[in-house]
């Protein structure tokens, strides 16, 4: 028969049941104005009418529907696994996503501390002998310096203490 080869793919889905509804709006348009298109697919769907009455579909039993299930949904799991294998050792073992975005908010945390602790200056104590000994003489200036007073105060006990030594009552 000639009906028209574009529409081929078309037909066998109609014939079928699985048009869409925007495609079935076309193919119905066309089916209007084009004759041999409309006698092949009233010829295929009285050919598969005949078909189904003569070849009855075989059934499954439960076990052997089961069974294929089965084998199917293994057969599908074997091939994902192939092509996601590090991700199946990696989500489905001892690690996951929330072990590893713990771990992560651990290191961070432990990164900033130290991080600001590294900006911050550490007062370090020191002794005397640590320094050299220019600083030491610094150090020792520096000490005189702020103790000054009391060596003044040092001073007059000195003086006191030779006046009170000799036996004078004067100063």
């Amino acid at each position: 028969m000639k009906y028209c080869r574009e529409w081929q793919e078309t037909l066998w889905l109609d014939v079928h049941g699985e048009l869409s509804p925007q495609v079935r709006l076309k193919w119905e348009k066309h089916l209007e104005g084009c004759i041999p298109c409309y006698q092949e697919r009233t010829e295929l769907l009285h050919l598969l009418k005949n078909v189904n009455e003569a070849v009855p579909e075989p059934s499954l039993s439960h076990e052997d529907a089961g069974a294929l299930y089965n084998a199917i949904t293994g057969k599908l799991k074997e091939e994902h696994r192939g092509k996601a294998g590090w991700r199946k050792s990696f989500f489905d073992g001892y690690i996951k996503p929330v072990h590893a975005l713990a771990a992560c908010c651990l290191l961070i945390v432990v990164f900033g501390w130290f991080g600001l602790k590294g900006l911050q200056q550490t007062t370090r104590i020191g002794t005397v002998s640590d320094l050299g000994v220019k600083e030491q003489l610094v150090a020792t200036d520096m000490d005189l310096l702020q103790n000054l007073e009391l060596l003044e105060e040092m001073d007059t006990l000195e003086r006191l203490e030779q006046v009170m030594g000799k036996g004078e009552t004067t100063i």
